[in-house]
């Protein structure tokens, strides 16, 4: 794959493609401090050896059959309070390109992508940079599942699995760069409370009661996500708890 096939304003337009690297997060970010990466750059690693997740973990992609990319963007118009709502457009972006392909795909807060609540499809990891009380910065690190089809993990599954056809990479890079800048306008465009219910729309568990880990066991119901990222949980004694990344697991 060699090229860009997505109608993209900016988004895409300097491709950076890398037989092998680390980390295409930490690549992105050294071509940032560089000067070398203009905002809509996306770096793309055929063969990503130390892809990271969230809370730590590693991100495991077969070469040739995945895609592993990274896009910077300067988003300079969102308070570093409310720097969420960019989690939001970018996570809309790539569901609806996904779904473009396979259906029945929904957000898992904050950041994963699962086929029918279940098995995940992919995830992101994403690296805010502020500078006084604004956001001048995210490298949003993206990884896809499209082709690949054993997994040394039973909670994965690829576009592939889940539809029997085998897909072009170049042609979901494209739909979700496309879809992802589009959002993304949008938010620039000050549309923050339509992306917040479609958010909440595509959002796994929300409104439905389902069993949590806080420190103990309870059934709870996600009833939001505030501007600082934090998950809205209402309780069955009709409190309402909320949760950083690490302080709550879904069961």
């Amino acid at each position: 794959m060699h090229k860009i096939l997505a109608n993209t304003v900016f988004l895409g337009k300097d491709l950076q493609i890398l037989t092998d690297c680390h980390s295409t997060n930490e690549t992105a970010l050294s071509l940032v401090r560089s000067g070398k990466a203009a905002e809509g750059t996306v770096v793309l690693a055929l063969n990503q050896t130390r892809g990271k997740g969230q809370r730590g973990r590693q991100w495991y992609a077969a070469p040739g059959l995945n895609l592993t990319f990274s896009i910077v963007l300067r988003p300079e118009f969102i308070a570093v309070n409310q720097q969420f709502v960019l989690n939001m457009a970018v996570a809309l972006g790539v569901h609806k390109g996904l779904s473009e392909f396979v259906s029945g795909l929904s957000i898992k807060w904050p950041n994963d992508f699962l086929y029918e609540g279940g098995k995940k499809v992919g995830g992101m990891l994403l690296e805010n940079s502020v500078r006084g009380k604004q956001l001048v910065l995210q490298v949003a690190g993206i990884g896809i599942n499209v082709n690949q089809l054993e997994f040394p993990v039973p909670q994965a599954v690829s576009l592939a699995g889940i539809s029997g056809n085998t897909f072009s990479l170049d042609e979901v890079l494209s739909a979700v760069l496309q879809s992802v800048e589009d959002y993304y306008l949008r938010l620039k465009a000050g549309k923050w409370e339509a992306i917040h219910n479609e958010y909440l729309g595509q959002l796994y568990r929300f409104g439905s009661w389902a069993t949590y880990n806080d420190g103990e066991l309870f059934t709870g119901k996600i009833t939001g996500v505030g501007e600082d990222g934090r998950l809205q949980v209402r309780k069955q004694n009709g409190s309402v708890a909320c949760y950083d990344l690490k302080q709550i697991a879904f069961v």
